[in-house]
């Protein structure tokens, strides 16, 4: 009886992300068409034009606050809330503007480093008082950190954003403690089916977010081990699908990937620890 109400619940609040999702987009559609039109009109001359209203979102972030506010109805929050407890010292890859600094900043256990590429969402957050310092620089490439300078590293919904994972994963690799994880959460396409995606996912430019990483479950899981450095493993992956407004669109439904990697000192590794790990 309880698992038939919970199933009856879980039902009731996907018809209501559902129709969420129509009242939202019905009222973004003239936007969303615009650029559409624009984007589709360019992209034939140059397949990476960055869309107007990815442009604008970058050079204006108070833009990116607005539309994470429509694409993850009816909470920001509610996106971490399968991320696991953090203690330490923790980087944040891709924080923008902080919007998990606000679900972070209770926990008085945990020193947080902001890093992200764009300059301007990074000076928002300072002036929205959701962190006070930051770096300024992509993780795939090398960053100002010395070895072995972290307990735990999170992308947070971000990684599809990030070009190059082998030298980002490597780079967090070199950053992280023996003992610390590399955490990912990041939206997958939730039809595995899908014919366009190759057994290791692609890269697309999106005219609503730009040129990112789009997976199913399944080529996200090789694509991450296939990325994988030596010194880290898998040791934890699972699929949820949390109740806001991207997850349950009418065009690409998603879910969300929850991934835990692991750096281990040579030798420490068994299989049992690990889902996946090329050992040193």
């Amino acid at each position: 009886m309880a698992h038939a109400s919970r199933e009856s619940a879980a039902a009731w609040v996907a018809l209501l992300l559902q129709l969420s999702f129509w009242l939202l987009f019905a009222a973004c559609s003239p936007i969303y068409y615009l650029n559409r039109w624009d984007f589709r009109r360019q992209t034939k001359r140059n397949p990476f034009y960055t869309s107007r209203l990815v442009k604008l979102q970058s050079r204006f972030p108070l833009l990116y606050e607005a539309a994470m506010v429509v694409q993850n109805f009816p909470s920001t929050r509610l996106v971490y809330g399968i991320l696991p407890r953090v203690r330490g010292d923790v980087l944040q890859v891709g924080c923008g503007t902080g919007l998990l600094n606000k679900c972070l900043d209770r926990l008085a256990d945990v020193r947080l480093t902001n890093l992200d590429s764009n300059l301007k969402a990074l000076q928002l957050g300072v002036r929205l008082g959701r962190f006070k310092e930051y770096v300024h620089a992509p993780i795939d490439k090398p960053t100002p950190f010395a070895d072995g300078s972290f307990d735990v590293v999170i992308f947070a919904r971000c990684l599809h954003h990030v070009k190059k994972h082998k030298n980002a994963l490597a780079e967090c690799a070199r950053l992280l403690r023996a003992g610390g994880r590399v955490i990912i959460l990041d939206p997958v396409v939730l039809a595995d089916a899908a014919p366009a995606l190759a057994p290791t996912g692609y890269m697309a430019n999106s005219s609503i977010v730009g040129v990112i990483w789009r997976f199913t479950r399944r080529s996200f899981a090789e694509h991450l081990r296939s990325c994988l450095p030596k010194s880290l493993c898998v040791t934890h992956l699972e699929f949820v699908r949390q109740p806001h407004v991207t997850n349950y669109n009418s065009f690409v439904p998603q879910t969300d990937a929850l991934a835990i990697l692991t750096k281990f000192e040579k030798g420490r590794v068994t299989p049992r620890e690990s889902l996946s790990c090329s050992s040193p």
